[in-house]
């Protein structure tokens, strides 16, 4: 009975260890030349793709006044990142555009009242001059009166119209001495510092970290084999493991491809279209720090 038992016991053991292999094999990510599918070369892209932060300051560029935050911050869509060095210049002017309008519409106000006087006046002279009681010129004098008070209005209407335009103008360019964030995400890198002019690089680089692509460069003749939901695995030289993926998007463009495997006798000028696959959840934590960094794709057929 002790006899049996444990050959049965030894029995459960010998499966188990059988059985293990492939169970991990089902939930391991293997990328191998041997394995059947589409290899291609790619990169990790968040999939808000890095937004590169700049100024519309004009041509003349801007110099950076203030930073409110820094490389690595976490910020929300319309934190305030930046405030450039013409910020108190254009407020300044913006304070005078609007002195500009309220001293205008005063003086609207004052005519208004001098229409009113005036269009009495004329009313009241020109019943006198129907009864022989005031000289012809003297009405006539009302009258220009009366209509020089209604030529003020018009001009200063026209006035206060134009003095608001610019108003708004020295407004939007007041805005436009703030930057703002276009989402929320990580600020990746800071191109220009205080005291700084904003180059051709921009201001600074921000992406959501949340969610990461692998952007794949497959070639032309096996896009055909290519279709959304298909599995993939990507893997790099220094990985710890290797991660699933899904491909989740089809690009419509063909070029030439961007990146060169390390083989010398690789074609360097393949026609290639970009696909986009979701990487699990467990990589954004363990690949958030290798942003662009270069991986080998494969999807499975």
């Amino acid at each position: 009975m002790y006899f049996n038992k444990v050959h049965y016991s030894l029995f459960v053991i010998i499966v188990f260890i059988r059985a293990t292999p492939s169970v991990f094999a089902e939930t391991q990510c293997l990328i191998s030349n041997n394995t059947p599918g589409i290899g291609a070369l790619g990169w990790i892209e968040p999939r808000s793709r890095v937004i590169k932060v700049s100024h519309n300051a004009g041509p003349e560029g801007a110099r950076v006044e203030r930073l409110f935050f820094q490389e690595a911050d976490r910020v929300k869509s319309g934190d305030k990142l930046a405030v450039l060095s013409n910020h108190n210049k254009k407020k300044a002017e913006v304070e005078a555009a609007r002195a500009r309008v309220k001293s205008l519409e005063a003086q609207r106000i004052v005519e208004q009242v001098a229409l009113t006087f005036n269009k009495k006046e004329h009313l009241r002279y020109q019943s006198l001059e129907q009864d022989s009681a005031a000289s012809a010129s003297l009405a006539d004098a009302k009258r220009l009166a009366l209509e020089q008070s209604e030529a003020n209005l018009k001009r200063l209407a026209a006035e206060i119209a134009n003095a608001q335009a610019e108003q708004k103008v020295a407004e939007a360019e007041l805005e436009n001495m703030l930057i703002y964030a276009p989402i929320s995400g990580t600020i990746l890198k800071i191109h220009t510092w205080p005291a700084e002019r904003i180059g051709e690089n921009g201001l600074l680089e921000i992406a959501d970290l949340t969610q990461l692509d692998v952007v794949a460069e497959v070639y032309e003749s096996d896009l055909l084999r290519v279709q959304a939901g298909q599995k993939g695995c990507i893997h790099a030289t220094g990985f710890k493991q290797s991660y699933h993926a899904e491909v989740r998007e089809l690009g419509f463009l063909v070029r030439k491809n961007d990146l060169n495997d390390t083989d010398p006798l690789a074609d360097r000028d393949n026609r290639i279209i970009e696909v986009r696959l979701t990487l699990e959840p467990e990589a954004v934590t363990e690949l958030q720090h290798q942003i662009l960094r270069q991986v080998w794709v494969r999807i499975a057929p």
